[in-house]
């Protein structure tokens, strides 16, 4: 039986827990720990110290994103780096995360864009509802000459009979 400090044992849970799209299974071989070992572990460790998830860059409510960045134009040039990395961001999540604020702070731009967007919707289904309108009176006139030709064909007889 193996020994693991409580060090690799917490650090083996953060992986497990921040996994991303890998599944547990792969994640225990990796380490060469059992399934039942590792949720042993999480049992264990769960009274003793809340593990808090963290939450992928995306998934981040509108609090959380405001409240980076925040504090992380409020530090220096040195310990931004450290920021980002501490809270496993990019700064290409700040730029977004800023550019959204700024757009919804622009409502008339975005207004205009709406706008736009409708207007070229509603002339693609009427020119769509056009088209449906003609090719449903062309069918009707080709089922109008089909019944004809048959009604034709029933008093005069076929090309066929003669």
């Amino acid at each position: 039986m193996k020994y693991y400090s409580e060090g690799f044992k917490k650090a083996a849970l953060q992986k497990v827990l921040l996994k991303g799209n890998r599944t547990t299974s792969e994640i225990t071989n990796e380490l060469g720990i059992s399934l039942s070992t590792i949720y042993k572990w999480r049992d264990k460790f769960s009274n003793v110290e809340p593990m808090k998830k963290k939450t992928s860059p995306q998934h981040r409510t509108v609090d959380e994103k405001l409240k980076a960045l925040t504090e992380y134009s409020a530090l220096s040039e040195s310990l931004q780096g450290e920021y980002l990395r501490k809270n496993g961001l990019h700064q290409e999540h700040l730029i977004e995360w800023k550019q959204q604020i700024v757009d919804a702070f622009s409502p008339q731009k975005k207004v205009i864009n709406d706008n736009k967007e409708l207007l070229e919707a509603k002339t693609k289904v009427r020119n769509l509802e056009r088209e449906i309108h003609r090719k449903d009176k062309a069918l009707a006139e080709a089922a109008a000459l089909l019944i004809l030709k048959k009604k034709a064909d029933l008093l005069w007889g076929s090309e066929e009979d003669e």
